[in-house]
C-alpha cells in the first residue's frame, strides 16, 4: 500500500506540473490587451504604455513569457495582480472561504440528498413518485446552473421576498448586532445558492445511485438475505447501499474540484465573494497573474481528488490494497 501511494502521488505531482505549464501557455496565448485592466478607458502615450509593458513583463516575446512565468511558479511566486496590484495569494485567500463554505455544504447536500433518493428509488423502481422523482431530476440536471439560479432569484427573492437576492451579507446590519442574528443573516443569503447547486448537480448521484443499488439487488447474497426474510430497511442500508457505494467514491473525489470551480456562474449571479466570481471577473479583465492562480489551485484540487478517490477505493476493496 505504501508503495503504491509513493507511485500514485509521484503520477499525481507530475500531472499537476505538466497541467501547470500547459495552464500557463493557453493563458499567454488568450487574445485581447493585457495592460487593459490598468489602462482602462484613459489615455496612455506611447512611452507611458511602454514604461508599463516593462513594468509588467508584456512587452517580451511570448516564449519568454511564458518561460518567466513557469520560473516564477517554480519558485513559489504566483505574482500581483494587474486589476488590484495586490499578491495572487491574497486575492485568493480573500475569496477561498466564501467559496469553500458554499462548495463544501452543496457538495455534502448533493450526496445526502442524492444517495437517499437514488436508494429509495431502486428499491421502489415502478411506482409513480419514483419515476416524477427521475424526470424531475434529469431536467434540474438539464438546466444550467445560472437558469435555476435566476428563477429562484425571481420567485422567491423578487415575487415572494422570502430571502435576499444577492450577496454574502446585509450592508445595512448593524455591527453591533449579535452573533445570532448575524449568523441567521448569513444563512438566509446562503440558501438561495445553496439550492440552486443541489437543484443543478443533484441528478448525478442520484442516478449513479439507483443504478449501482438496482444491480446490487440482482447479488445473489440479497436474495439469500430477502429469502432469509431480512427486514427491508437492514436489507436495503447493509446489503444493497454499502456495495453500492463504489462508483460514489469515486464520483466524490472527481468532485471535489467543484469546491471551488463548480459555483462560477451561481457566485456571479448572487454576487457570492468566492473564488468562482473572481476567476471569471479575472477571465474577463485578462488579469493573467490570478488566472494562472486560481486555475493552479483548480488543477491541485483535481490531482488531490482523484487520489483521495483511489484512496478509499482500496480502502473499501481490501483485495485491491497490494500492487
Amino acid at each position: 500500500m505504501s508503495r503504491w501511494f509513493l507511485r500514485r502521488s509521484a503520477d499525481a505531482l507530475l500531472t499537476t506540473c505538466l497541467a501547470a505549464v500547459a495552464l500557463v501557455v493557453l493563458v499567454h496565448l488568450l487574445p485581447g490587451d493585457p495592460l487593459a485592466a490598468i489602462i482602462g478607458e484613459r489615455g496612455v502615450d506611447a512611452e507611458q504604455r511602454a514604461a508599463l509593458e516593462a513594468a509588467w513583463g508584456t512587452n517580451r516575446p511570448t516564449l519568454e513569457a511564458i518561460g518567466g512565468t513557469l520560473a516564477r511558479l517554480a519558485r513559489g511566486d504566483l505574482g500581483l495582480s494587474v486589476v488590484t496590484q495586490r499578491p495572487v495569494v491574497t486575492e485568493i485567500g480573500e475569496r477561498l472561504p466564501p467559496t469553500l463554505l458554499l462548495g463544501s455544504l452543496s457538495l455534502l447536500a448533493t450526496f445526502a440528498i442524492g444517495l437517499s433518493l437514488g436508494l429509495w428509488s431502486a428499491l421502489h423502481p415502478r411506482t409513480w413518485r419514483a419515476r416524477v422523482l427521475g424526470a424531475l431530476t434529469l431536467v434540474g440536471y438539464a438546466l444550467p446552473s445560472f437558469v435555476i439560479g435566476m428563477l429562484l432569484v425571481w420567485v422567491v427573492a423578487v415575487e415572494w421576498a422570502i430571502l435576499p437576492p444577492a450577496g454574502m451579507a446585509d450592508p445595512l446590519l448593524p455591527l453591533s448586532s449579535d452573533p445570532i442574528r448575524v449568523l441567521l443573516d448569513r444563512i438566509r443569503h446562503l440558501l438561495l445558492p445553496l439550492v440552486a447547486l443541489v437543484l443543478t448537480m443533484v441528478a448525478v448521484p442520484l442516478r449513479q445511485q439507483r443504478a449501482a443499488a438496482e444491480t446490487t439487488q440482482r447479488q445473489p447474497w440479497v436474495l439469500a438475505a430477502r429469502a432469509r426474510g431480512v427486514g427491508a430497511w437492514r436489507l436495503a442500508l447493509q446489503h444493497v447501499w454499502r456495495p453500492a457505494l463504489t462508483p460514489i467514491i469515486t464520483l466524490v473525489g472527481l468532485w471535489l474540484p467543484m469546491l471551488v470551480a463548480g459555483a462560477v456562474f451561481v457566485e456571479a449571479l448572487f454576487n457570492w465573494p468566492g473564488l468562482g466570481s473572481l476567476l471569471a471577473s479575472s477571465t474577463t479583465q485578462r488579469d493573467l497573474p490570478v488566472v494562472i492562480g486560481a486555475g493552479l489551485l483548480l488543477v491541485a484540487m483535481v490531482q488531490v481528488g482523484s487520489l483521495l478517490a483511489d484512496v478509499l477505493y482500496r480502502v473499501v476493496h481490501p483485495v485491491q490494497r497490494d500492487g
